[in-house]
């Protein structure tokens, strides 16, 4: 299987480094069920080059309206949880799906076409719902959000959300499949972009905030140093808790904080906050967790607690769930060494309902219960 992996780096190397290569994944139509049933939205068609016609949703808000661009792989269901946020905080959010994905038309390639759909979404957000008006790019969806700083009248507030490098973020990826295919693609692949993140962070006017990770595998931090090293002083740099797939999901209160507090000082000056910062409670707190090799050993704060929950194990790599049933004060669990490969480093837990579904890129972990739950796990 490694070799035939190694096969396939090789041929898509050959062929990214004439061609480019892509640097999102592909995503599909999905019913917009969440959406649907909390807010009012109106679809929306934007026609781009090419004869591309790009789909999505307006949410009408009562403050300025902003552009989300979403992450590698998502869709517009998928970002549901950002959507609602900036609604809540009083925004009109206007988020399409990138062309040759979900709803859209057109051809699926490189970042270069991310860079005009983005410029195609701005023009008609400005055009229809007025200024300010501002932009949040998630992930590879920051690299879009670029391009627009480059605009001769940019957005009045940009924010990054874990910004990545269109020249390594391939190749970190692929490295946390193979080593041996990070190092082919680092010589052979050349990611086609018209965008570049050190330049355009160093050129800049437009305020810009870049929302980094403590533990970004796609954007660690020997890359994150060349990045601020010559940083316009129209940029804003926080750290928030996580990883690149967690940094929203461990501390979500400051998570949306940093992003709303900015949006607010430049599209809402002397407004107070109107919201978007307040989370559901979990299930549970989790007091404490240790994963030593595969056995995870977790104790949450309370004694009463559902017949079913799921714990969100969320590491430097990646994430994972694990079903639990008949729950208890103190468990233990023998996860998959598939799994614990896929961590990493464990950063976080917690404790959520059983029907959570919400959680980006996090297939369920499938571990083993070694302790079940009984009198004497709940007697302190």
């Amino acid at each position: 299987m490694r070799l035939r992996r190694v096969a396939l780096l090789l041929l898509l190397a050959g062929a990214g480094g004439c061609v480019g290569i892509p640097i999102h994944s592909r995503s599909k139509k999905a019913p917009l069920t969440e959406i649907e049933r909390a807010l009012p939205h109106e679809w929306v068609e934007i026609p781009a080059d090419h004869g591309t016609v790009l789909r999505g949703i307006y949410v009408p808000g009562e403050g300025p309206p902003v552009l989300l661009l979403y992450g590698s792989g998502m869709n517009i269901a998928r970002s549901s949880e950002l959507i609602e946020m900036l609604h809540d905080a009083g925004y009109g959010v206007l988020c399409c799906d990138y062309r040759g994905t979900g709803y859209s038309s057109g051809r699926w390639w490189t970042s270069k076409f991310l860079d005009d759909d983005a410029r195609a979404e701005w023009s008609w957000l400005v055009r229809t719902k007025g200024r300010p008006a501002g932009v949040v790019g998630v992930s590879i969806g920051s690299l879009a959000a670029l391009g627009l700083l480059t605009l001769p009248d940019p957005p009045e507030a940009v924010v990054l959300d874990r910004p990545v490098d269109p020249n390594t973020v391939i190749q970190r990826f692929i490295g946390q499949t193979t080593k041996i295919g990070a190092f082919l693609l680092l010589f052979l692949v050349h990611p086609t972009t018209d965008v570049d993140l050190k330049q355009t962070l160093s050129e800049t006017k437009a305020p810009t905030l870049a929302v980094l990770p403590a533990h970004d595998v796609l954007h660690p931090a020997k890359d994150v140093a060349r990045m601020e090293k010559h940083l316009s002083p129209a940029v804003t740099v926080r750290t928030v808790p996580g990883g690149h797939l967690s940094a929203h999901l461990v501390d979500r209160v400051r998570w949306r904080s940093t992003i709303l507090d900015f949006l607010d000082a430049h599209l809402r000056p002397g407004l107070p906050a109107k919201g978007g910062r307040t989370v559901p409670d979990d299930v549970a707190g989790v007091k404490s967790f240790q994963l030593k090799d595969r056995r995870l050993t977790v104790t949450l704060d309370r004694d009463e607690l559902p017949e079913k929950l799921v714990l969100l194990l969320m590491g430097t790599k990646h994430n994972a769930l694990q079903p639990v049933r008949s729950p208890a004060r103190r468990m233990a669990f023998e996860l998959p060494r598939k799994t614990v490969r896929k961590l990493g480093r464990l950063l976080a837990l917690r404790a959520l309902p059983a029907e959570h579904g919400r959680v980006i890129a996090a297939p369920p972990a499938g571990g083993k219960r070694v302790v079940k739950a009984g009198a004497s796990d709940r007697s302190s």
